[in-house]
């Protein structure tokens, strides 16, 4: 008839309290929940009044004489450090005061929040608890291809060896889990380190007992598959695709296909594609470059040459008339590299030429007529004793062996000496 609601709520707010809790009219009777925040103030022997000077001075007090160094229990000590850290920060304080340590531990705000800063945010001064969930790293892998495969497109199997979460015992590590009793399930424990004769320092680590899991597991119910490691080892084949005109260095992601942990959102496979070393080509982006050596009648007369390209062989030759000279580059259009995802699009090819000269020979006399009469420039006549140029020999270097030159050389690095320490000897008198 009621509508399945208990007596009690009507006792509470009907009748007897003059309506329904929490409306106009009703009248609430749940007790306030005591906050035990006077813990840290007994264990400093401070009043809830001190000021932040008056905290230190009494840590300060107390170290002289609970000081591991001192005979003292680190235990104890450790909670007075820790005391010192809350309630000498006027935010931890504040967080402390309103909700005790429970807020602490909870990492609720000043203003009364649940969410926020842990006690480990707190006593590592990190004003934020990181937003987001957590994710394992990333997987990065290398995949070398030719130039020929980035100019046709392709595709290739890739075996990557990654971390999943036990599928025998989903991930728990055993059939009887427990939490740690070191760190309370928290997986991080307080940590005093002494760092010399009377210093020591209080930091957060991992829990040794669980190795910062939060969790231990029974040896007899610890899972025979990933012996307790909640994770094995997994092998995933993947088929990379190489599209016409991939870039280099360019990155295929897999995502949520790398390790995996329990609890953590898995990370992604990051696949990179590095262009193999050309014998022929270099590439620059679409376009691609290579270098020509013609003899000096090809760069006179004309070139005409088979070239082995990406895309098949190619005859390349030049315009009626043309001549090349060192280091002239022409351009083939269209015959670079495809322009990655755009149908029927290419870049060019630039060709850099070089001209060999042929190796030295006397030429036939009618060859040298139809050359001077053919190339540019006159032979000018000058006026002088006329000597012969000849073609350069090692054996033609002079050697002096009378001796001179280094006599010379040596007078001057002795003048040189006396230049910088020597002692000078000035001539006293008069000369007539």
């Amino acid at each position: 008839m009621f509508g399945g609601f208990p007596f009690e709520f009507f006792e509470r707010g009907g009748a007897g309290g003059g309506g329904f809790p929490g409306f106009p009219g009703g009248r609430e009777e749940r007790e306030p929940k005591q906050v035990d925040n006077t813990r840290y103030y007994e264990i400093l022997e401070v009043e809830k009044t001190a000021t932040t000077q008056d905290i230190l001075k009494a840590y300060r007090n107390l170290a002289r004489t609970k000081h591991p160094d001192k005979g003292g229990d680190p235990k104890l000590f450790a909670e007075i450090t820790q005391a010192k850290e809350i309630l000498s920060d006027p935010e931890k304080r504040k967080v402390y005061d309103a909700h005790g340590e429970e807020g602490i531990n909870k990492g609720m705000s000043s203003g009364g929040g649940d969410e926020g800063m842990s006690i480990f945010d707190l006593l590592s001064g990190n004003g934020r608890r990181q937003e987001g969930p957590k994710k394992c790293k990333d997987i990065t892998h290398e995949l070398k291809v030719s130039l020929e495969e980035m100019y046709h497109g392709t595709s290739k199997k890739l075996a990557i060896n990654r971390s999943r979460n036990c599928i025998e015992c989903k991930g728990q590590g055993g059939s009887k889990v427990e939490v740690c009793q070191e760190c309370k399930g928290r997986g991080m424990v307080k940590k005093l380190t002494q760092l010399g004769p009377g210093m020591y320092q209080q930091s957060v680590g991992p829990c040794d007992e669980c190795r910062g899991q939060g969790k231990s597991i029974d040896p007899k119910f610890r899972c025979k598959t990933c012996l307790g490691k909640r994770c094995s080892q997994d092998k995933k084949v993947l088929e990379v695709i190489i599209d016409k005109g991939t870039p280099n260095h360019h990155k295929q992601s897999f995502h949520a296909e790398g390790d995996e942990e329990p609890g953590v959102a898995p990370g992604d496979i990051v696949i990179i594609v590095v262009e193999k070393e050309h014998p022929v080509f270099k590439r620059k982006k679409s376009d691609l470059i290579m270098t020509k050596k013609l003899t000096l009648k090809e760069a006179l007369t004309g070139y005409r040459f088979s070239l082995k390209h990406l895309d098949g062989e190619k005859i390349i030759e030049s315009t009626l008339g043309e001549i090349i000279k060192p280091g002239d580059i022409r351009t083939v259009e269209e015959l670079g590299m495809p322009i990655m995802r755009t149908p029927y699009k290419f870049g060019n090819l630039f060709i850099s030429f070089e001209v060999e000269f042929p190796k030295p020979k006397s030429l036939p006399k009618g060859a040298m007529k139809a050359l001077k009469e053919n190339l540019p420039g006159d032979v000018p006549v000058h006026e002088g004793t006329t000597v012969k140029a000849i073609p350069f020999d090692k054996s033609q270097v002079t050697e002096n062996r009378t001796g001179i030159h280094t006599d010379y050389a040596e007078e001057e690095e002795e003048d040189e000496g006396h230049g910088h320490g020597g002692q000078r000897v000035q001539c006293s008198g008069t000369i007539f």
